[in-house]
């Protein structure tokens, strides 16, 4: 009888433990997805730990939450999340795998987009606060459609300043 007890008790942790890791290893995988999508655009990615909400700046030289020898085994994705994505080398023609990035707080886009480009994927990115244009060629209705549609998120462009 004590050993079933045990038993129980071990199959009752084991599964406690995996529904608690389940969520954070979910969220990591899918941002290491998104990041390997950035990379593939030869964009880059700010992460969170950088970013100084106090000064609203980064700070470069910040200490990582997590000891090297642990990011080694789980990866920089179970402890950071992405902060800012930067897409300035391809001809942005596909948003949807930046909804990878659950806590993307700044989205700045520098290059020529599609002009077709679907911008509804960015909804599903509640914590988004900022979106750059520069160098792009975006019309201002198409800017007032985007501000609408991301009614929350302060949409800029570097060739329609704000009056």
């Amino acid at each position: 009888m004590k050993l079933q007890l045990s038993l129980r008790f071990l199959f009752i942790s084991i599964a406690v433990v995996a529904i608690l890791l389940a969520m954070p290893i979910q969220r990591s995988l899918m941002q290491k997805r998104g990041r390997a999508w950035v990379e593939s655009q030869n964009g880059r990615v700010s992460f969170s730990h950088k970013y100084d909400n106090a000064s609203g700046g980064y700070i470069h030289d910040s200490e990582f939450p997590a000891p090297d020898w642990l990011v080694g085994i789980f990866g920089i994705d179970f402890f950071d999340s992405v902060d800012t994505v930067v897409l300035d080398n391809k001809t942005v023609v596909d948003l949807s795998p930046l909804t990878n990035f659950r806590k993307l707080r700044s989205l700045g886009i520098m290059i020529e987009i599609d002009d077709d480009l679907d911008f509804r994927p960015l909804v599903k990115l509640k914590k988004l606060e900022s979106l750059h244009f520069a160098y792009a060629d975006i019309s201002a209705e198409r800017l007032v459609e985007i501000r609408e549609l991301l009614d929350w998120v302060t949409v800029t462009a570097a060739k329609h300043p704000e009056k």
